[in-house]
C-alpha cells in the first residue's frame, strides 16, 4: 500500500482546500477536536499517519510539541518540505504503525491515526498489531485517536462515484477530485478506490488517476479490536447517518 502513496503524494495536497491547509481537516472532527481542546498545548502529539503534514503543521502552529510519521517515503518527503517552508521543527519518522515503538524512544500524550488511515491495516490481526504499536508509543494514560469513514453507510448506499464539493485553485491551476469505488458484495472484502484529480490548465483538462486498495471495517469490529491492543474507548462522535467518525481511546 505504501507504493500507491508514493505516487499519490505528488497530488495529495489538492485533496485539501485552503481553509483545511490553514486549519486542518481530520483534527477538526468533533471527538478529536474535543480531545485536543482539553489537552494542554504543551503536550506531545504524534501524527502517526501524517501524509504531507497538513494536520501536523496546524498542531505545531497551535503550540503542541509535534512529531509526525508515515509509512510512505514520498509522503514523509512532502511533509518535510512543508515543515521547512513553514519553519516548523517537527521530527519525522518513516515507519509503519507496528514498528513505531522501535523507531523512537519518545512517548506521547496523544497519538493520532486519522485521515481514514487504519483501513490499510487489512484484517483483524493486522489491525490489532497496528493499534498495539500506536498504544505502545503513547504514555501511560495517554490517548490514541482513530478516525474512519462510515464504511457501513458507504457500502449500503453503493454510491459508486463521489465528487468533491468544491474546486481548488492554486497558482493558476484548478482541480477537483472524484472517487470511483469498486464495492464488492461483502463489506469486509478488499475494496478499491480510484482517486481522480482533474486539472484545468488554461482550458486543457489533465486527469491524474491513482488506485488505492483497502479493507473496510465496521465500528463494531474496531471496538472489538481495541481491548486486545490495550486500548479503551472514552469518546466518539459516531452517528450511523454520518459519513465519518472518530473514536478516542485511552491506554489501559
Amino acid at each position: 500500500m505504501a507504493d500507491a502513496y508514493e505516487m499519490l503524494a505528488a497530488d495529495y495536497d489538492w485533496m485539501f482546500d485552503d481553509d483545511e491547509i490553514a486549519n486542518g481537516r481530520a483534527i477538526n472532527h468533533p471527538a478529536t477536536a474535543r480531545l485536543l481542546q482539553r489537552t494542554s498545548s504543551t503536550s506531545a502529539v504524534l501524527d502517526a499517519a501524517c501524509g504531507t503534514g497538513v494536520d501536523a503543521a496546524v498542531l505545531a502552529r497551535r503550540g503542541f510539541t509535534v512529531w509526525a510519521a508515515d509509512g510512505s517515503d514520498a509522503m514523509v518527503e512532502g511533509a518535510a518540505a512543508r515543515f521547512r517552508r513553514e519553519r516548523l521543527a517537527i521530527p519525522l519518522l518513516h515507519s509503519r504503525w507496528v514498528d513505531l515503538p522501535a523507531a523512537t524512544g519518545e512517548r506521547f500524550d496523544v497519538v493520532l491515526c486519522v485521515g481514514n488511515s487504519l483501513v490499510h491495516a487489512a484484517g483483524r490481526d493486522a489491525m490489532v498489531q497496528a493499534l498495539t504499536g500506536l498504544r505502545r508509543v503513547a504514555r501511560p494514560g495517554g490517548y490514541v485517536v482513530i478516525d474512519s469513514r462510515n464504511w457501513e453507510k458507504l457500502h449500503a448506499a453503493r454510491q459508486i462515484v463521489q465528487v468533491a464539493n468544491r474546486v481548488v485553485t492554486r497558482a493558476g491551476r484548478r482541480c477537483f477530485v472524484l472517487y470511483s469505488w469498486e464495492i464488492p458484495d461483502r463489506l469486509g472484502d478488499e475494496h478499491i478506490a480510484h482517486l481522480v484529480f482533474i486539472f484545468d490548465n488554461d482550458g486543457q483538462i489533465e486527469p491524474h488517476e491513482y488506485q488505492i486498495t483497502f479493507r473496510p471495517f465496521t465500528i463494531s469490529e474496531l471496538r472489538e479490536r481495541l481491548e486486545p491492543a490495550g486500548l479503551r474507548e472514552v469518546d466518539t462522535d459516531f452517528d450511523a447517518s454520518r459519513d465519518r467518525y472518530s473514536v478516542v481511546t485511552v491506554t489501559t
